[in-house]
């Protein structure tokens, strides 16, 4: 997972900012709407959500489904269902899956 966070830092699209986003203070900027107002999703989360590929975070595999506790449940979900797989082709089409 750490070639996909490099790749991301050199995008600028991971943020670090401790009194906004908690004591670890890095999360990736998924996107900023046209009011300026950002969506985000903490580096612990994201890490929770596709453990299942951590090591091989490629575009197919970050697309694909997986499993993860949420709360304590179960529960198996694809990218797409996630809300994440438009941000996976956002970065595939910026190349960051070219390490």
């Amino acid at each position: 997972m750490e070639q996909l966070y490099l790749a991301l830092k050199r995008e600028r699209l991971i943020l670090r900012d401790p009194v906004k986003y908690g004591e670890k203070g890095e999360v990736i900027l998924l996107e900023v709407d046209r009011k300026g107002v950002t969506s985000t999703v903490s580096i612990e989360t994201f890490k929770e959500l596709f453990s299942d590929v951590l090591d091989n975070p490629t575009y197919e595999a970050l697309s694909g489904t997986h499993t993860f506790f949420l709360e304590g449940k179960q529960h198996t979900m694809t990218a797409k269902e996630m809300g994440y797989q438009e941000h996976f082709d956002q970065w595939k089409d910026k190349g960051i899956f070219s390490y």
